[in-house]
């Protein structure tokens, strides 16, 4: 199957399903089912929390609040397209200022230093130039010393990381592994974190091995090749209750008149 690059995102997805990753990053089908309002929501509070730090706490956190909401200051939405923040549904307009006095209480704690939204693009099999690309929401140097926090507006319950599970998180290990490069330093330098904005608001951090940063890197390179190696016409489908939120589930034909939906994208050239 097609491969432009590598993310946690699109590992996540052919690790999941097949056929999703064959729809969403092989085909690239357009489908007339929205994004999950949940993700651009999430871009919101991101770019806030951007702009706050990168403004040093000069500006406060509510002002930069109405400038994003009003559009003066544009979010990138689920894509990679620029634009304007929407009116909040009321739930998320509940939800928000908590998530704020959440971002306000850990920016008092540990200052506005480090970088955010930081992009990074590394060959996980130099020169062969198979990528791994994402973005760090925030990350703190000190003294060889690395901070990786990672922003979640996940509300409490089962989906939520705790301290045993999170060592296992790809997207934390991955993130250390790629500042560890960066900066040449050893893992037990390096702590990554989620940081839950939803109460209980809870930072659940994680330290890793040596072994387990190297063995992370095999693996997004071993799931690089995999994607590569697999034969569009045999994506398989994963049937399972993460198909109610799959923007493809009109059309896939393991589900109720996906297959006819399906042999009229092919016919046409999706």
């Amino acid at each position: 199957m097609n491969i432009e690059h590598l993310s946690v995102s699109r590992a996540n997805v052919f690790n999941l399903c097949q056929k999703q990753y064959y729809y969403k990053y092989h085909m690239k089908v357009k489908t007339d089912i929205e994004t999950p309002f949940y993700f651009l929501y999430g871009n919101i509070v991101h770019k806030i929390s951007e702009e706050y730090v990168k403004n040093r706490g000069k500006m406060p956190l509510n002002e930069i609040c109405k400038k994003v909401l009003n559009g003066d200051i544009p979010i990138i939405e689920y894509g990679g397209k620029i634009t304007k923040a929407p009116e909040l549904p009321k739930d998320y307009a509940k939800r928000l200022p908590i998530h704020l006095e959440a971002i306000e209480s850990l920016t008092r704690k540990i200052g506005t230093e480090g970088q955010t939204e930081w992009d990074f693009k590394f060959d996980l099999d130099s020169p062969n130039h198979r990528l791994f690309t994402g973005v760090i929401d925030r990350h703190i140097k000190k003294n060889n010393k690395i901070w990786i926090i990672d922003y979640k507006t996940t509300k409490s319950g089962k989906w939520r990381k705790n301290e045993k599970s999170v060592t296992d998180d790809l997207q934390l290990r991955a993130y250390a592994r790629v500042v560890q490069r960066e900066y040449k330093v050893p893992a037990e330098n390096i702590t990554a974190a989620l940081y839950y904005l939803d109460p209980p608001c809870k930072l659940v951090a994680a330290k890793f091995s040596d072994k387990t940063l190297l063995n992370t890197e095999k693996e997004l390179l071993d799931t690089y090749k995999k994607i590569e190696r697999a034969d569009p016409k045999k994506a398989w489908g994963n049937v399972g209750s993460h198909c109610f939120m799959c923007e493809f589930r009109k059309i896939c034909p393991h589900q109720r008149g996906g297959q006819s939906q399906e042999k009229k994208l092919l016919e046409y050239g999706l």
